[in-house]
């Protein structure tokens, strides 16, 4: 990333802090009258010139003002100060997040998402976390017919699994129950990921009684550890969209509608440009997805355990106001690992 002068930074400062209220091209007559004259519109078209040839502004029209960039975005990001707290008005917002006592974990997930949409007013997002982090409670078997089982895997925080089974053969309710006492006794806290090896070390010990209900169990497993991209996704605010500037086009609308449908390309996304824990921004064409070039993802992770972790953000435009956003984000992660923690 370029470094730029003492003037460059605060002329593109400026014309970022314009661009993210008003959506609209920014002349040197503008950034001068916000300078109290303190630099000649001249002076000011000059850097702005500057900073357009290196990449950080863009001019749409001829006669028109300019425009930042991804990069000038992602330079603008990368120099704000440490995020402090939100406003007030977000504060009392999630204060009535830690007043409820939460029997599941996915209402937290689901009114932590509709808290996070109405705070900044745009998309929010909340993925439950990948499967095999989390840890392991207990196990119930449905039997629904002699061949049907349905697999019941709950975890240390209430998050449920299920699954219908096909058992080919009749398993009779005594060896699911006393399959699943078994399970409880010995696996209960351990990782899902843990769970697997541990499940086919007993398969080849002396149990042929639970042979093929583990295999069945295993296999079970395997497939709801697989479908990491289809976990539970809770999407709010879509709507707010239509107000945006950005999205007059109804073209461009519906393709951001499409990309927000497909839950599994956003988990996949949102997986894959997650870093590190805390903060993290995607902007404009970082995602590699086509729809979403002219929007930014501001998200962050929360934890259920050590090893286990969620992800939730706001999904806006890429003109959104970070400053305000990201405090907002990084609080309401940080309150419902808080939350989860007492679960």
């Amino acid at each position: 990333m370029e470094l730029l002068n003492d003037r460059e930074k605060i002329v593109l400062e400026l014309v970022m802090e314009h661009y993210i209220v008003s959506a609209e091209p920014i002349g040197s007559i503008t950034i001068s009258k916000t300078m109290k004259n303190k630099l000649s519109s001249a002076t000011i078209r000059n850097i702005m010139v500057d900073l357009e040839e290196i990449g950080f502004l863009y001019k749409p029209h001829a006669v028109a003002g300019r425009i930042p960039t991804p990069k000038a975005f992602r330079y603008y990001v990368n120099s704000l100060p440490l995020f402090g707290i939100p406003g007030k008005r977000a504060l009392k917002v999630l204060e009535s997040l830690t007043r409820p006592h939460y029997a599941y974990v996915e209402e937290i997930m689901e009114d932590a998402s509709k808290m996070l949409a109405a705070m900044s007013s745009y998309t929010s997002i909340v993925v439950e976390p990948k499967v095999d982090t989390m840890l392991f409670k207990e196990i119930e078997f449905v039997r629904l017919s002699r061949n049907t089982i349905l697999m019941v895997f709950v975890t240390s925080s209430g998050i449920v699994h299920k699954r219908l089974v096909d058992t080919v053969e009749d398993i009779a309710i005594n060896v699911l129950n006393e399959m699943k006492g078994y399970m409880n006794e010995k696996f209960s806290g351990m990782p899902f990921y843990v769970l697997k090896d541990a499940i086919l070390q007993d398969l080849k010990k002396d149990r042929e009684n639970f042979a093929m209900l583990y295999k069945k169990i295993k296999d079970t497993l395997d497939v709801i550890i697989g479908e990491e991209e289809k976990r539970e996704v809770y999407i709010e605010g879509t709507s707010k969209m239509i107000g945006s500037p950005e999205f007059s086009d109804i073209a461009k609308l519906k393709d951001l509608f499409k990309a927000l449908e497909n839950k599994e390309k956003l988990v996949k996304l949102l997986d894959s440009c997650l870093r590190e824990e805390g903060i993290n921004v995607i902007i404009g064409n970082e995602s590699d997805v086509r729809e979403m070039k002219d929007m930014s993802i501001i998200m962050s992770t929360y934890r259920i355990t050590e090893k286990s972790w969620g992800i939730l953000g706001v999904i806006g435009p890429m003109r959104m106001n970070y400053s305000k956003i990201i405090p907002i984000v990084d609080y309401t992660a940080k309150t419902m690992t808080d939350i989860l923690s007492f679960m």
